[in-house]
């Protein structure tokens, strides 16, 4: 054992989990970790991440393992934000009010139909679907059993990622929409809908 109480083995196992998100581009679930790393214990990847969860805190590094959209990815602490943004290092994607608000009718009643956002709107939501699915953050989910069959509209795990959520259930509910700005900075979107 060296100094940090730790053997080789386990030092190489941290590095090897923590080099595969760094690295990755999408968030990877445990079973991608253990066959990646080639760790043989599902409960010791868990244990890697929060452990380096944990020394990442107690260092005040600017990052985290963040559990988003059914796995694991590394991301910028929520404070850093502004400077990132200044610095135009992410691509931000731009969500008008109108889209953003088709966003917020889907990601809550969903799947639903492009007739049953128009209803909620009270206008065309066309261009609005179309556009979230262009940017991956919604998906069809097939057709409602009713006459004509209409398309139904989901949110994606691209949705989940870029807001930072684990799951649906994450969501803030209606009644804390009042802490929905602190949520919006830790998603990395401003005030303009503008996501970073």
């Amino acid at each position: 054992m060296n100094e940090s109480g730790k053997s080789e083995q386990e030092q190489l196992d941290w590095q090897l989990v923590e080099a595969v998100l760094f690295s990755a581009n999408h968030p990877l679930s445990v079973p991608q970790l253990k066959k990646i790393t080639g760790i043989k214990e599902t409960g010791k990847v868990q244990e890697i991440i929060d452990e380096l969860n944990e020394f990442y805190g107690d260092h005040n590094r600017a990052f985290l393992i963040k559990k988003v959209a059914g796995g694991y990815q590394m991301r910028t602490t929520a404070r850093f934000m502004k400077w990132i943004k200044r610095g135009k290092i992410v691509k931000p994607i731009q969500l008008s009010p109108s889209v953003m608000e088709t966003l917020a009718i889907v990601a809550y009643k969903q799947p639903i139909t492009r007739a049953e956002v128009e209803e909620i709107r009270s206008v065309d939501a066309t261009y609005a679907l179309k556009s979230l699915l262009d940017k991956k953050l919604l998906k069809i989910t097939g057709r409602k059993e009713i006459p004509g069959r209409p398309i139904l509209y989901a949110t994606s795990n691209t949705f989940l990622e870029v807001f930072g959520f684990n799951t649906l259930k994450d969501l803030p509910r209606p009644e804390e929409f009042d802490i929905l700005t602190e949520k919006e900075n830790e998603a990395g979107i401003d005030q303009t809908g503008e996501m970073i």
